[in-house]
């Protein structure tokens, strides 16, 4: 536990990411836009770093976990951005979901300065962040995948070695558009079997029971069930890694129909206010377009 972490974006699973790695023992520093989102962190012993280039400066390791590429861009190249503290040894763990050339980019840019950076996307959605149970994707050279694997089990149980950098995030992005095949199935489903005179609880039942039974499907349906739309993943942070999804795919020429029709589906809920709520949320906007 020697080594210094800087934790950069303190949200839904930011915020219980640096937790434990308060619990585990690692000294911490925080830095968020809102600078009130640190407040809880500080009281239970995290420092507060003023800009992302005092969170490095005091750092030897800075994770970060923040909304969208644009969000990376500010941390790290900034004027008071990260890279201006960067230095041989110094170490960046990318945890946000972006695109494989923005972390491209970060990590050509620390290594002007001798540092180096390791892409490591996660899923499990806030109670794998909370519980300390998530599942890191990683892209970048194995050895400081090595380097750095304490610091992610201090915050998940597993990390998949994916490739060269920019190849965690595409893996993550995969997994988002599987996701949102899984969910809009789900949801078409039960809107129809709703209109068919069947419950939920029906069609999750014998989802479950099938060669085609997933736990996503028990937790999701039953949160539709009990009209649970809590954020654990926001439909407005889905569509933003649809659409990076549907732009690798454009830049690969590799074509992704499928995803750019459910992708609109997505909008629709967006359009009609729930962009904050959790992806099930996304059974409202064709619940309405079915009359339900």
């Amino acid at each position: 536990m020697s080594k210094r972490i800087g934790f950069a974006g303190l949200g839904l699973m930011g915020s219980r990411m640096a937790r434990n790695l308060l619990k585990k023992g690692f000294p911490t520093t925080v830095w968020n836009r809102t600078a009130e989102r640190c407040e809880p962190l500080v009281k239970e012993g995290a420092k507060l770093a003023r800009t992302p280039f005092e969170l490095a400066e005091h750092s030897d390791v800075v994770v970060a976990c923040v909304a969208d590429p644009a969000a990376v861009e500010r941390l790290v190249f900034a004027e008071d951005g990260l890279l201006g503290a960067a230095r041989p040894g110094f170490r960046y763990l990318e945890c946000s979901t972006v695109s494989p050339d923005t972390t491209r980019r970060v990590q050509a840019a620390l290594r002007e300065h001798g540092a180096d950076a390791l892409e490591a996307p996660v899923t499990g959605s806030k109670n794998g962040a909370l519980n300390g149970t998530l599942l890191f994707m990683t892209g970048g050279e194995t050895a400081v995948h090595e380097e750095l694997l304490p610091v992610m089990m201090a915050m998940g149980t597993k990390a998949i070695h994916c490739g060269a950098m920019g190849q965690g995030s595409t893996v993550k992005l995969i997994g988002n558009s599987v996701i949102s095949f899984m969910l809009e199935a789900l949801c078409e489903g039960i809107v129809l079997g709703r209109k068919a005179g069947l419950s939920i609880e029906t069609i999750v039942e014998v989802i479950q029971a099938s060669g085609y039974a997933s736990p996503y499907y028990a937790f999701k349906g039953a949160a539709i069930a009990k009209r649970d739309f809590e954020e654990h993943f926001a439909i407005d942070l889905l569509v933003k890694d649809q659409t990076l999804m549907l732009e690798q795919a454009a830049a690969l020429q590799a074509p992704m129909p499928g995803l750019a029709a459910i992708r609109e589906v997505f909008q629709a809920a967006r359009a009609q206010g729930h962009g904050r709520e959790d992806i099930c949320a996304v059974v409202k906007a064709l619940e309405k377009s079915a009359g339900l």
